[in-house]
């Protein structure tokens, strides 16, 4: 019995820790095919920060100034599929809104590997997929992690702290290294 129980307690903490998924596990996997569950609960972007389901992610603005390249209206992609034609993106009207996560995903294709999307839901639109790494790296997605523009701006604000003698130099020295991987 407690043979029985351990192996089950092994099984539920497996299963636990693989709800999280990171970027660099993606980008190194050697054989996507069979690497990955379907879905997860969370993912830790390259931008560092973790993405749960549930939580809200904002959109940016669209690389052209019509629509989002990297967010796909569900609707739209399955009219592209039932026409035949391109699969249309989401307006840039909904640029500024916020958006929930409802399911984390990793994709696989032959021809380019594993990806993640987010499936998420739009008021007013429905069901959005977001290619997650290509909208934070173009801006479509707001990155709720620390990105070069952020950490130079946290770093001025902690220069200025220090000038004005709010901060000693070990607070800002500490402040500086934690920082200074972001803006390499």
């Amino acid at each position: 019995m407690k043979k029985l129980f351990f192996m089950l307690l092994a099984t539920v903490a497996t299963t636990a820790m693989a709800q999280t998924i990171t970027y660099e596990e993606v980008e190194n996997s050697t054989d996507p095919k069979n690497q990955f569950q379907k879905e997860y609960s969370a993912y830790v972007a390259s931008d560092g920060h973790t993405y749960n389901v549930g939580d809200k992610i904002t959109i940016g603005m669209p690389q052209s100034n019509k629509t989002f390249a990297f967010l796909a209206s569900k609707m739209g992609m399955a009219a592209a599929v039932m026409g035949g034609g391109p699969v249309p993106g989401v307006n840039a009207t909904f640029a500024g809104t916020d958006m929930q996560i409802k399911q984390i995903k990793v994709n696989r294709s032959k021809k380019c590997g594993a990806s993640v999307s987010f499936r998420a839901y739009l008021s007013g639109l429905g069901g959005v997929i977001v290619q997650i790494e290509n909208a934070l790296v173009s801006g479509e997605i707001v990155s709720q992690g620390m990105t070069p523009d952020k950490a130079l701006e946290e770093l001025k604000k902690a220069k200025d702290k220090l000038e004005l003698e709010v901060i000693t130099q070990q607070e800002f020295d500490s402040i500086k290294a934690e920082l200074l991987p972001y803006l390499k």
